[in-house]
């Protein structure tokens, strides 16, 4: 142990760093690259600086040395620091600019949003799509437009086709082919997944159809692994049952689009969605023989050669035939880094291999620095190799070596790297899996067993194809057990809880608790420590105090649901309204596709209200779905009695969950909160019947502070006008969510002029069928109102008011 004596005899411990240079290396090749990205530093700048403190570091090292070796040593050791930290920004500039020019490509090719072109091509990847599609991969070397373009630069594209797509198109083939180009997808609300990004972050310039395969060279790359790896996906798919296939498959080669949506999200929340990532775990099942193995062959000078050999094809022929993902690359390197130091009696410090794994990952590829998988690996890792130690002693002595030892440590260690992943998981998915623990204490023991004995069977069924489908009966029958413990665990409300999005407060809580713990039994840092967890648990709580006040802030967001209206409301007092519930179609409906995943989201599992302004299918479509999903208190709606199978459906279904359903009119009060007034002006009671559903929208008008805000439905000339003689001045509001889509019909002269809002959001769909917004209608919205705000331009927008002001909350993450 190494110890420092101080001058009164006294000896402390001391953290030989000096032991942990890969530790040193990683840390400040992270700080670089995190500096280069957040503060958008130029590839110039970067470069300069670098060349910079090489020259300058080379002085100190080589000249300077001479003349004062102390203080040079010191300067040198300082240089030596920013020189790596400047070469990580750099090479993460310059890297970066290829994904500056995948924008600048993608906002060129989105001038042919659905058009179609020639391509020729190589197919650098192939997949199935959640749906069932074909998906290829291609970087595109040339490309024809039908309006005489002839383009030759390199992108990439990723492109769907039929589920009757020719199978012979693999990784490595060259194709020629006719698409059509898909509009580059946007992220339209703030809890949908930014495919756009997903596409940008991975080299895609734009996405679209394969219509068709005009000429084809299939792959002849003898180096290719795609042929092997679809080789042994069918042989799992000839060995197992459909069903056992779709899971043997995810588990043992990490390939999931045969998987259906609803079993991934049980996997997930049963905390055992890292079974299907084949990452460290896979891995690790997989070197295990040939972890024993190593004692017999570090005898010779031969031997140490043969093992590293066999480790390096086992690795390596795991890899490949998952497909080089990220995951099982990372795994393979740290596993090979730990095989080889105990092979060749090297230093095996777990810690400092791991680190040197990170820096050569981040060295080929610095934007794996803020990918999730990385993040997620390597965190999981490293808080194993901390935390572990300590938690094993919580284990008797005499259980801590045999099987109780061994079943309990597998307890111990999901709960520490559950616990200890909690802020980035919450960071990046909003949910915690609080019943993971005891979902892999009853998996992981049996996936030890049906990892290497399954990947076996699926690769010597060719050879003994009825012996060994005879054998892998056990191997389903553990499949079964997965999937039943996922299904029940995972499929259960308790099984997982959402939480608010991370903040750097906790992630400080987090960094000091894993230390604290780490240090426990060294008092000279495990005091520092706590200091540290302690002052950090101030700041959460000074955070949380000074961003929730007693009196929450009103929040407004408008969804984008297409040609439709759905707008979440949570009160100050914490309370969730919904007004209007979006469209319907018979291909999809809002409820299903937008609401009930937001909610989720948020961790919303019950509405207080629903306000419905008229019973129209594009703003009642998603009330079914909802009222089967989130529990919801009342129902207020307009009293207009519509014919239609959505209004009637339900209506049955509000009667048969017990759900109240109210009618106000104009006039009313709807006391929810005491934060904030809810006044109803309109419709109007005891009027003449007017054919037109619009004109008997549930108007609201919702107070909070000195701020005003008017929902006025789809109300057209006849009913604006009723409001504007009825409430005149009262109609003034600092927000308006804009009236009928903005049609012409709507926003009247002689309402807005009483409204004349700060703010006006209107929603709708682009390009939409019915020509919305009307010209005129802009043209009086651009007259009474300072800002003018469209959902199918902006999508999603989330407004934020105080009772004093109101600001409009940006969620999107800019690139460039």
């Amino acid at each position: 142990m190494p110890v420092h004596t101080d001058m009164r005899g006294d000896q402390t411990y001391q953290i030989p760093f000096a032991a942990y240079p890969a530790v040193r290396l990683m840390l400040l090749m992270m700080t670089g690259i995190t500096s280069a990205h957040y503060l958008s530093i130029s590839a110039q700048i970067t470069l300069i600086g670098f060349f910079t403190f090489t020259l300058l570091w080379l002085s100190s090292e080589f000249l300077f040395r001479r003349w004062k070796v102390l203080t040079a040593g010191r300067i040198s050791v300082l240089l030596y620091f920013f020189m790596i930290f400047s070469a990580s920004s750099a090479l993460f500039s310059v890297l970066s600019e290829g994904d500056r020019n995948n924008v600048i490509k993608a906002e060129l090719l989105s001038l042919y949003e659905w058009e179609n072109a020639e391509i020729s091509g190589l197919v650098t990847g192939t997949g199935r799509s959640g749906t069932g599609r074909n998906v290829y991969e291609v970087k595109v070397t040339e490309i024809r437009f039908y309006d005489g373009v002839h383009w030759k630069e390199s992108w990439n594209i990723r492109l769907y086709g039929a589920e009757s797509s020719p199978p012979s198109v693999q990784q490595g083939s060259k194709i020629q082919a006719e698409i059509r180009f898909y509009s580059f997808p946007e992220q339209r609300n703030p809890h949908e997944f930014d495919y756009g990004g997903w596409l940008l972050d991975h080299g895609f310039s734009a996405h679209g159809e394969l219509l068709e395969l005009t000429e084809h060279t299939p792959a002849r790359n003898l180096l290719s692994w795609a042929p092997a790896r679809e080789a042994v996906q069918r042989n799992a798919d000839t060995l197992f049952e459909s069903d056992h296939a779709h899971l043997a498959k995810a588990l043992l080669l990490g390939y999931k689009e045969d998987l259906t949506p609803d079993t991934r999200q049980e996997f997930a929340r049963a905390g055992l969605s890292h079974i299907m990532a084949v990452s460290g775990l896979h891995v690790g099942f997989i070197v295990a023989p040939f972890w024993l193995l190593i004692p017999y062959l570090w005898g010779s000078k031969t031997g140490k050669w043969l093992g590293l050999i066999l480790l390096t094809t086992l690795l390596l022929g795991y890899a490949g035939i998952t497909g080089f993902s990220p995951s099982v690359s990372r795994a393979s390197l740290m596993a090979w880094l730990l095989c080889y130091g105990k092979l060749f009696h090297k230093i095996r410090n777990s810690v400092n291999l791991t680190a040197v794994a990170a820096i050569i990952i981040l060295m080929i590829q610095p934007q794996q620095l803020f990918d999730v998988g990385f993040q997620l690996s390597f965190s999981a890792v490293f808080i194993i190799l901390l935390l572990m130690p300590e938690a094993q002693r919580l284990i008797p002595q005499k259980y801590r070596y045999g099987f109780i030892g061994g079943f309990i440590s597998i307890i111990l260690v999901s709960i520490v790297v559950q616990a200890g992943l909690f802020p980035i998981l919450v960071a990046y998915f909003g949910e915690f899996s609080i019943i993971g623990p005891a979902a892999n204490a009853l998996v992981v023991p049996i996936l030890s067993f049906t990892v290497p004995v399954g990947l076996l069977f699926v690769l010597l069924s060719p050879l003994l194809p009825a012996m060994l489908h005879a054998g892998a009966v056990p191997v389903q029958f553990s499949l079964d057990w997965i999937h039943s413990v996922a299904s029940a665990l995972g499929g259960q409300a308790y099984s997982y809880i959402t939480v608010e999005q991370a903040t750097l407060p906790l992630f400080l809580v987090w960094i000091f608790a894993i230390f604290f713990i780490a240090s426990i039994r060294i008092p000279t840092y495990r005091w520092k420590m706590l200091i540290g967890l302690l002052l950090s648990l101030n700041f959460l709580i000074a955070e949380r105090i000074i961003h929730h006040p007693e009196y929450k802030k009103l929040e407004i967001t408008v969804l984008d649901v297409g040609q439709g209206d759905a707008i979440h409301v949570q009160t100050p007092g914490g309370k969730h309204l919904l007004i209007d519930a979006g469209r319907w179609s018979p291909m999809n409906n809002s409820g299903r596709q937008v609401l009930i995943p937001y909610f989720e989201h948020l961790g919303i599992n019950r509405l207080d209200a629903v306000f419905l302004s008229h019973p129209h299918a594009d703003h009642i479509g998603g009330m079914p779905d909802l009222i089967e999903s989130i529990d919801i208190d009342v129902i207020y709606q307009s009293d207009y009695d519509y014919d239609s199978a959505i209004y009637a459906r339900y209506m049955e279904l509000a009667e048969e969950f017990s759900v109240p359903v109210k009618y106000p009119v104009a006039g009313d009060m709807i006391g929810i909160d005491p934060a904030i007034r809810i006044f109803v002006i309109g419709p109007e009671a005891d009027t003449r019947r007017d054919p037109n559903p619009n004109n008997h929208s549930l108007s609201l008008k919702l107070v909070y502070g000195q701020k005003h805000f008017l929902f006025s439905g789809d109300a057209e000339v006849r009913q604006e006008r009723q409001m504007a003689d009825r409430y005149g001045d009262f109609l003034r509001s600092h927000f308006y969510k804009v009236g009928h889509h903005a049609s012409n019909t709507s926003s009247t002269e002689l309402f807005m002029q009483y409204v004349e809002p700060e703010i006006s959001v209107a929603s709708l769909a682009f390009q939409n069928r019915f020509g919305h917004p009307g010209r005129d209608a802009v043209n009086r919205l651009h007259q009474f109102s300072e800002h003018q705000k469209y959902t199918s331009l902006s999508g999603g927008m989330v407004f934020i008011s105080d009772g004093s002001g109101i600001e409009k909350r940006e969620w999107r993450y800019l690139r460039f």
